[in-house]
């Protein structure tokens, strides 16, 4: 396909579109976190939720400003869609801070219930490694002042969507696979299990998608916008889904207490092993969960 107005800054006009659209509804759930939580949750907790929404705020800001140049600054200048304008590399700088404070949030609530280092620190390594090849691809790409330049590095951007998709579905699986052992054969923590590994696997689904499509549209398409249009939509979709971890706390509870009958037992014992049996007793679904999402004793607050 040749590169046209539509499918170049066309792609990136619609891009700005949905990602302010994602922006405020992070706004719309930060506000809600802090309404519902702010006395509940951990000081850190409360401040990774400012930080997220700082970057997201700036990364917004950023980009708006790029698509501004294009449209507006820039339109007069002849064959403007060859020029490589630096806010549009600036702006993933904040998209992939945004990634890894989600990432090792993830990462710190697999160790949370797993007690496993080794797994922990597989994962927070695979997603290290994203954060590193994409800063490496950002700072190379600043040195660049078209899009035929940046094509010699397009290699290199394959690899960071290929990265970023492994370091998601792998903190999904790793997820799954510590709430499945979780599960003590009791039917009402086993279902509530089972919807949280829903709900897991769910969470890194939309930046895995992003991220693979990214990857798809940069090597079947590369001369068209299409693969920025992607890849500018994940860290609107990282913050959105931590704040949905975050906020989807009371719905989960009230599914799991029914009758409003909030209970606080203790977790059954692990092993550092990752494969190691869990004791067999009472776990409240509801302590479980809240163990998964604060550092906070696995109780449960009544509102």
């Amino acid at each position: 396909m040749s590169a046209n107005l539509d499918n170049t800054l066309g792609a990136l006009y619609v891009s700005t579109i949905v990602s302010a659209t994602l922006y405020g509804v992070g706004c719309i759930q930060a506000w809600f976190y802090f309404h519902r939580y702010h006395a509940k949750d951990p000081w850190w907790l409360q401040a990774l939720v400012g930080i997220l929404w700082v970057l997201d705020t700036c990364q917004q800001a950023v980009l708006s400003a790029c698509v501004y140049r294009y449209l507006v600054t820039f339109h007069d200048t002849a064959d403007i869609r060859a020029v490589l304008v630096n806010t549009l590399i600036i702006e993933i700088f904040f998209s992939n801070f945004i990634a890894i404070f989600v990432q090792q949030f993830y990462c710190w609530r697999i160790y949370r219930l797993s007690k496993s280092w080794v797994l922990a620190i597989f994962l927070a390594a695979v997603a290290w490694a994203s954060f590193a090849s994409l800063m490496v691809y950002c700072a190379r790409s600043l040195r660049f002042g078209t899009f035929v330049e940046l094509a010699e590095i397009s290699t290199l951007s394959k690899a960071c969507n290929i990265l970023a998709a492994a370091a998601d579905v792998l903190l999904s699986i790793g997820m799954i696979l510590v709430l499945n052992m979780s599960k003590t054969g009791f039917r009402r923590s086993t279902d509530m299990i089972n919807r949280l590994m829903i709900f897991s696997f769910n969470t890194g689904l939309p930046t895995a998608f992003c991220a693979i499509m990214a990857c798809i549209f940069i090597s079947v398409l590369p001369n068209t916008f299409w693969y920025i249009f992607f890849f500018l939509q994940m860290g609107r979709l990282y913050t959105n889904s931590f704040m949905v971890t975050l906020n989807s706390r009371q719905y989960i509870r009230s599914m799991s207490d029914p009758d409003g009958m909030q209970e606080s037992y203790s977790l059954p014992n692990r092993s550092p092993a990752v494969n190691s049996v869990p004791s067999v007793g009472f776990v409240s679904p509801t302590a479980l969960f809240t163990t998964i999402i604060s550092s906070s004793v696995a109780t449960c607050h009544k509102d």
